[in-house]
């Protein structure tokens, strides 16, 4: 069983009360290469979240910008279709802002497409493709701003 320091365990109680303090404390203790300050195990945690954070974000985006594509590219409807074009442009958006390689590495195209599809469906009974009709690549191309 590993020691505690009296470090440990105040870091380990601000970490549980108040969250912003320790996230300033240990922001400084990493500037100033203060080791003993730091609070590994929450540290370590803190970054994995921070990771699958982003990886999820993408992954939520990439959900919603292929149901506004399946939206543009099978439903018949005309009037929101000015909407789901500003949906596709803002999610692109959004993808871009955070995509990394090592995000894009990590992305299942296929595991959103299926649950794109679920909500299409609930809305639209289409038929539309069992796996994904597009690449990443065409997902992230723009629609011609005139709608040609």
């Amino acid at each position: 069983m590993a020691s505690h320091t009296p470090i440990d365990i105040i870091m380990t109680n601000l970490y549980e009360v108040d969250f912003f303090e320790w996230t300033k404390i240990q922001a400084r203790a990493l500037q100033e290469h203060n080791t003993e300050a730091l609070d590994w195990d929450h540290l370590k945690e803190e970054i994995e979240d921070l990771g699958n954070e982003k990886l999820n974000a993408v992954n939520s985006f990439l959900k919603r910008l292929i149901e506004h594509r399946l939206k543009l590219d099978y439903s018949q409807e005309i009037y929101p279709r000015n909407h789901w074009l500003k949906e596709v442009d803002n999610f692109q958006d959004e993808i871009e802002d955070r995509l990394t390689q090592a995000i894009l590495n990590k992305l299942d195209i296929s595991k959103q497409y299926e649950r794109a599809r679920r909500f299409f469906l609930r809305e639209y009974k289409l038929d539309i493709p069992q796996k994904c009709p597009y690449t990443f690549e065409e997902l992230m191309t723009r629609y011609p701003l005139n709608n040609d």
